[in-house]
C-alpha cells in the first residue's frame, strides 16, 4: 500500500491502556564494569518505554488517532517520558501524574547484536487502574488495546475488556514479561472478550504451562479470543484464528536495537486493523513495522507510515 493511498483511510481511533516508562537505553553493552570502573560505551538516551507508550508512539507516526492512558509519577523521569510521547503525535491528556508513586523506569542494556536485557523499577504501572479509563475515553475509541498487562498490578482486564466490548470497540491485549509470577491468573477471565491477542513464543508457553509455542497458541485461542498472534523475532509471527494457522517471516533489515520491536508489531498490526485490512495484510504491516523499528534506537526507526510502506514492497518475504 502506497503512502498516498494511506491518507485516504478512515481510520478507528486508537486507546492505548498500560505501561509508559522512563527508558534510559545503553548501547552496546559489551560487558559490565568491574567495581569502582568505568567502560566506554557509544550512545546513552532518555526517552519514553513501555508496551502501551511504544505501541502508541508507532501508532500516531503511522497515521492513527491514538490516545494514551497510564500513570506517572509527578518527577523529572515522567516529565521526560511523556514529553518523548507526545513529541510522537500522540495524545496524552488522558495519563494520570501520581504525586505519591514515581514513574516507572527501565535501564535497557543493548548488546552488540541489538539484544536487550532490563532493570525495572515498579511505579505509575502498577498503579493504573479502571477508575482511571473516563467512559468518554471509551467512546471515542474504535478499538482499546492494552499494552504490558503483566505489569498492570491494579487494573481489572477482564473488567476493562469486557466495557470496551459493551461501547462496540474492537480489543487487543499485548503481554510481555511477568517479573511477578502470576502470568495467566489475570487474563484468563478476559480471554473471550479479546479479539487480538498478542504474545511471543516464550511468554505464550508460561501462559499455558504448554512446551511447543504453536500448541500453546492454539490452547490459548480455545480459551476464548478470536485471533492469537505469536511475535518470533527474526523468525518472524504466526497467526492462529478459527480460519486457521499461518506463518509470516520476517522482513530482513540491519538490526540495531530490538528494544521496541514486538511493541511496533502490535502498532503495524493495529494500524492494519484500524484501515479496515485483512487480518493476512494486517500481520505483514506488524512484520514490516517491528522489522524497521530494530534499526534505530526504541521506535525512532520509523518516522510515517512510508518508511514501513517502503519496506512492505522492497523486502517482501
Amino acid at each position: 500500500m502506497s503512502e498516498s493511498a494511506s491518507n485516504c483511510l478512515d481510520f478507528l481511533p486508537v486507546l492505548c491502556v498500560g505501561q509508559l516508562v522512563a527508558d534510559v537505553v545503553v548501547r552496546p553493552v559489551t560487558c559490565f564494569p568491574e567495581a569502582g570502573r568505568a567502560e566506554m560505551v557509544e550512545d546513552i538516551q532518555l526517552l519514553s518505554g513501555g508496551c502501551a507508550a511504544n505501541t502508541a508512539a508507532v501508532l500516531a507516526k503511522l497515521g492513527v488517532p491514538t490516545r494514551i492512558v497510564s500513570v506517572i509519577g509527578r518527577d523529572a523521569l515522567g516529565d521526560a517520558a511523556l514529553a518523548d510521547l507526545a513529541a510522537a503525535g500522540v495524545d496524552v491528556e488522558a495519563v494520570r501524574r501520581d504525586p505519591d508513586a514515581p514513574t516507572s523506569v527501565a535501564i535497557v542494556l543493548v548488546d552488540g547484536d541489538g539484544q536487550r536485557s532490563f532493570l525495572y523499577r515498579g511505579g505509575g504501572n502498577e498503579r493504573l487502574t479502571n477508575s482511571h479509563v473516563h467512559d468518554d475515553l471509551f467512546r471515542a475509541a474504535g478499538i482499546v488495546h492494552v499494552g504490558g498487562a503483566m505489569k498492570l498490578l491494579e487494573l481489572d482486564i477482564p473488567a476493562l475488556m469486557k466495557k470496551a466490548k459493551s461501547h462496540g470497540a474492537l480489543t487487543s491485549l499485548d503481554t510481555d514479561w511477568d517479573t511477578y509470577g502470576r502470568w495467566m491468573k489475570p487474563l484468563q477471565a478476559a480471554l473471550p472478550s479479546i479479539d487480538f491477542f498478542m504474545t511471543n513464543a516464550e511468554e505464550v508457553v508460561l501462559l499455558t504451562g504448554i512446551s511447543d509455542p504453536l500448541a500453546a497458541g492454539r490452547d490459548l485461542l480455545a480459551r476464548g479470543p478470536r485471533v492469537v498472534l505469536i511475535k518470533r523475532g527474526e523468525r518472524g509471527a504466526m497467526l492462529l484464528s478459527g480460519a486457521g494457522e499461518k506463518d509470516f517471516p520476517a522482513y530482513k533489515v540491519a538490526v540495531r536495537d530490538t528494544t521496541c520491536a514486538g511493541d511496533s508489531f502490535a502498532a503495524g498490526f493495529l494500524r492494519g486493523i484500524s484501515a479496515g485490512l485483512p487480518l493476512e495484510e494486517s500481520v505483514r504491516l506488524g512484520n514490516a513495522a517491528g522489522a524497521l523499528c530494530t534499526t534505530q534506537i526504541s521506535h525512532r526507526g520509523i518516522a510515517s507510515f512510508g518508511d514501513v510502506a517502503r519496506l512492505l514492497e522492497k523486502e517482501a518475504p
